[in-house]
């Protein structure tokens, strides 16, 4: 069938141009060598004369679902660009705007990135869109929040350990720096990394390598990092509890997410995606919300930001009768920002007969905790402080009231 060339040679032409394609390859003069040069120049497979048909179905069935996970694996890196472009990510405001074309502009460099904004503005959404734009999008998106692993645990997160570093480390296990290599690492919260770790950080980012817990081999790593925070990492300078050499190497490229409250327009659009999201989420067919329950939103602080307004919206599809959310269906602390006079949170929760003790007196918590939170300038020590919680305990109630 080949006078001219051996199937070696047709093989590594179709490759040439059509690398995705799984060859199998069937010969009456198989011999070792032919066999290691075939799969080295990519033939999936190799078979000789007589064929057996056994094998040969084998072979095929393998290479048909290896076929099938790569194009699913590509479907799946298509939706999550798709997901994380920066028009998916909803803000219409002029503020917004500033920020995507920022984070546009730095997506394909290796520069690090800090991006800073409340609790709840969408931080760790930036982070993604900016890995999911750039040349590491193929790479792995390694994300860390500091504030939720214990100080004796977090070590051994960032930076990995070896086997019998301490008590209970029976492997060797690597760290999200290892991981992350020649791809992203976010670290959530960097403003709570203890001082201890924000000198081996620092390494890191000077040298492009570390130890891990235990061992005494330097690990060299390709990392892009992004970093986010909700503190006043100024303040915490000040304090003594934030390295400023760490500081102005994490600020390369700050990247500030203004709160909801001061970007008024991007409540609408947010609200109706989310009752488009939720409503198919709950099976419902609610077609949008009414001008008083909108005016209650635009009225609103919004100290938890979009967590919050997604919280809240989530709240009033399930909460809703009909097709049209109204403010009898919105959470009752949103509508006491509409009261004026003498009431006070106690009575108009009060007023609220069809919450149950129980949601009256978490209401009200929740108020105090969100105006402890405003009056400290969202510094959860203070704000811990003023009201006799430990700290987390508040980051608890924090999490719980979506604040």
């Amino acid at each position: 069938l080949l006078p001219d060339r051996d199937g070696l040679d047709l093989s590594r032409e179709v490759l040439k141009d059509y690398p995705e394609i799984k060859i199998i390859m069937m010969t009456a003069f198989g011999t070792v060598k032919n066999a290691v040069n075939a799969m080295k120049m990519g033939i999936y497979d190799y078979l000789t004369k007589p064929i057996n048909l056994d094998e040969l179905l084998i072979i095929l069935r393998r290479a048909i679902q290896e076929q099938r996970l790569i194009k699913e694996n590509d479907n799946l890196k298509s939706k999550l660009n798709n997901k994380y472009r920066f028009e998916n990510i909803i803000g219409v405001s002029g503020k917004m705007q500033q920020v995507f074309q920022k984070v546009t502009k730095v997506a394909n460099s290796d520069a690090t990135v800090l991006i800073r904004g409340e609790s709840g503005t969408g931080k760790e959404l930036i982070a993604r869109a900016i890995h999911f734009q750039s040349k590491q999008k193929g790479q792995p998106l390694v994300e860390i929040n500091c504030a939720s692993i214990p100080e004796n645990l977090l070590e051994s997160e960032l930076f990995g350990h070896e086997k019998g570093a301490f008590t209970g480390a029976y492997k060797m296990k690597k760290g999200k720096f290892e991981i992350a290599d020649k791809g992203t690492l976010f670290l959530d919260e960097i403003g709570e990394l203890p001082l201890a770790l924000q000198a081996k950080l620092l390494r890191v980012l000077q040298e492009h390598r570390f130890t891990r817990v235990g061992g005494v081999d330097n690990i060299e790593v390709n990392v892009r990092l992004i970093a986010a925070t909700n503190a006043d990492l100024e303040q915490k300078m000040a304090d003594g509890l934030f390295r400023e050499d760490l500081y102005y190497r994490l600020n390369v490229i700050p990247v500030i997410i203004p709160p909801l409250r001061e970007r008024l327009e991007d409540i609408g659009p947010l609200t109706d995606h989310f009752i488009n999201k939720f409503s198919e989420k709950e099976g419902r067919a609610i077609r949008g919300i009414n001008e008083e329950a909108r005016k209650i939103l635009l009225a609103y602080e919004w100290p938890g930001n979009v967590r919050e307004l997604e919280n809240a919206v989530e709240n009033s599809v399930v909460m809703c009768d009909g097709d049209c959310i109204t403010a009898d269906d919105l959470p009752a602390y949103l509508k006491g920002t509409r009261i004026t006079g003498s009431s006070t949170l106690l009575d108009i929760v009060m007023q609220e007969n069809d919450l149950s003790y129980r949601d009256k007196l978490e209401a009200c918590e929740r108020e105090i905790i969100r105006q402890a939170l405003i009056e400290t300038e969202n510094n959860k020590t203070r704000a811990a402080k003023n009201l006799g919680f430990t700290l987390r305990t508040l980051r608890n109630k924090v999490k719980k009231y979506s604040l």
